[in-house]
Formats: structure tokens, sequence, C-alpha cells
């Protein structure tokens, strides 16, 4: 059975989405008109909850949205980057907006960045400020047991999980003080210790 790159997607969307804070609720409404607008008052809660169904889908599309994607910033390494450490030519990268329950320590910030390939895909994801025992958070992810690596960072895990038709699913994650980097590279022909060399580079 194929682990796949909408399985990896959703298990980058997990680990790294934010949780998006919701505005205060406004106290503009004072019903101070007298006793003539004992009408309006009546009115008036029947026209507060209009503004509050408007907030909800300005935030919706962010907290839903498992792989929506967008032009990466510059926190993104280039394609050109990460095709030249793997050894395959990858287009520019796109930013994966995940819309998981699960949110990044206070401090915490990062991005996951996908580099879509024809038939190949590669995923990289990178957080600064984060404890270096969120690496079990990545690992657990893994399709398969990972195994521990050494010379890549301060601590590193990888997995390969072969695919159909003689493909593999491969990653690595790795931290470095507080940074941590993790990558998966799907039906690419890059070895491990290329995605290593790449994390390290990374770090």
């Amino acid at each position: 059975m194929s682990y796949g790159r909408s399985g990896r997607l959703a298990a980058t969307a997990l680990v790294l989405s934010l949780s998006v804070a919701a505005c205060g609720g406004s106290s503009s409404g004072s019903p101070t008109t007298g006793a003539t607008a004992a009408p309006a008052a009546t009115t008036t809660p029947t026209t507060a909850p209009t503004p509050a169904p408007t907030k909800a889908p300005t935030t919706a599309p962010i907290a839903t949205a498992a792989t929506t994607t967008t032009t990466a910033a510059g926190s993104c390494p280039s394609g050109a980057t990460v095709g030249a450490a793997l050894g395959i030519s990858l287009p520019e990268p796109v930013e994966v907006k995940g819309g998981g329950g699960t949110q990044l320590p206070a401090g915490a910030t990062g991005v996951a960045c996908e580099y879509a390939g024809k038939g190949l895909n590669v995923i990289i994801v990178l957080i600064s400020n984060t404890d270096p025992t969120s690496i079990s958070l990545f690992s657990s992810k893994f399709p398969v047991p990972y195994k521990s690596v050494s010379g890549v960072g301060d601590q590193a895990r990888s997995f390969l999980a072969p695919l159909n038709g003689g493909k593999d699913n491969e990653g690595v994650v790795a931290t470095k003080g507080s940074n941590l980097v993790d990558i998966t590279a799907t039906a690419t022909p890059a070895s491990l210790a290329q995605i290593e060399a790449l994390a390290n580079q990374l770090l």
C-alpha cells in the first residue's frame, strides 16, 4: 500500500498548522435610545448575529484548507537549490497551508514548502525556535519505523518506504539547536544520503 503524497501532506499539515486566534468580540452596540428604543433593542439582537457568521468565513478557509497552496515566501529554498542537492529538476516551491489542530510551541515559526515535479514530489518543513524534542512529533508521522542517523545536525531520523513501480518514499527529520528541518521525497531518484546532505545544508 502506497503512503503517497496526500498522506504526507496531511501529516505535514497536521504538524505545521498554526491556530488562528479569533478576533475579540465587538462591543460597539449600546442600547441607550430611551423608551422608544425598546423595539430597536429587539432589532439589534437580530442584527448582531449577522456579523458573527461574517467573521467565520474569513477564518474558515485557513482552518480547513488541508492543501491550499500559495507562492512560497523567501524562507523556502529555491527549486534550483533543492533540485541540485537531490539531482533532479524541480519547480519553484509553493507554501503548503494546513488546517490541523496541532499548534507550534509559543515563539516557534515554520514554513512547509512543496516542490511538485513530474511524477515526483518533495516537501520540506523548516521550523525555528522549537524544542529539539519536537523531532518525535515528526518521526511519529513516518509511514514506517525510523532509523537514527549520525552526522546530520545534532540528531536525525530517516525512513524509507517502497512504493509501487520500484519508487520510494523517503525522508529525514533533523534538529540543530532550536532549528528543525523535515524533508520528504516521494518517487524521486535521490538517495537517503543526498536527502541527509540537504538537511545538513538547511539546518
